[in-house]
């Protein structure tokens, strides 16, 4: 991010009549304050392509020494990258749908879909510290698809502690170069 930071404080009420327009319930219109103070902060960047762009932010977080405007863009950001990391998990895990036929089959779906997740993750760890690379040039699809391949051999393992801590030690640098293509003016639409 570059370029100065535009910082103001900004007051809106909240209009009797706006409640129409509004998906809350007349019970939570009514709970909300007269007023609400909010910082407003925009900030100018280049984007990826060297395009001059603006970034705006609004937060109720009011106090610009304990939380500088820059810090809570480059959350911002950080949090768009996650966005976008997670519209891109949904398709190797087989998560654009859930086909369960109960809420509590789908909450078990969510379940077991962030634990394979997060052990994929925890994977992808040990092969970026192996390899000395940040874990966010290693690709998630490619390191999926490295398991995937050795699902088959880890199984008749099964019974073999050392030979499967070799395999496993085998896929972790396997995993190592499974790296993204890095492009540095790819555009990443809004999900």
């Amino acid at each position: 991010m570059t370029s100065a930071i535009a910082r103001s404080l900004s007051r809106f009420s909240c209009a009797a009549n706006s409640f129409s327009a509004s998906q809350l319930t007349a019970e939570q219109w009514t709970a909300l304050p007269e007023t609400l103070t909010v910082r407003y902060i925009k900030m100018g960047y280049e984007n990826r392509s060297g395009e001059k762009k603006m970034l705006v932010v609004v937060t109720d977080l009011l106090d610009a020494t304990k939380y500088p405007g820059e810090e809570l863009i480059d959350l911002y950001a950080r949090r768009w990258e996650i966005e976008v990391k997670l519209r891109d998990l949904k398709p190797p895990l087989g998560f654009e749908f859930i086909r369960a036929q109960s809420p509590a089959m789908a909450r078990k779906t969510l379940l077991m879909t962030l634990i394979a997740y997060n052990l994929i993750r925890a994977l992808m760890q040990s092969a970026a510290a192996e390899a000395g690379i940040p874990v966010r040039e290693l690709s998630f699809k490619g390191v999926l698809d490295q398991i995937i391949s050795s699902r088959d051999h880890f199984k008749t393992l099964y019974e073999r502690p050392a030979a499967r801590r070799k395999h496993r030690s085998a896929l972790i640098t396997l995993c190592a170069t499974k790296r993204l293509n890095i492009r540095p003016f790819r555009h990443e639409p809004r999900a």
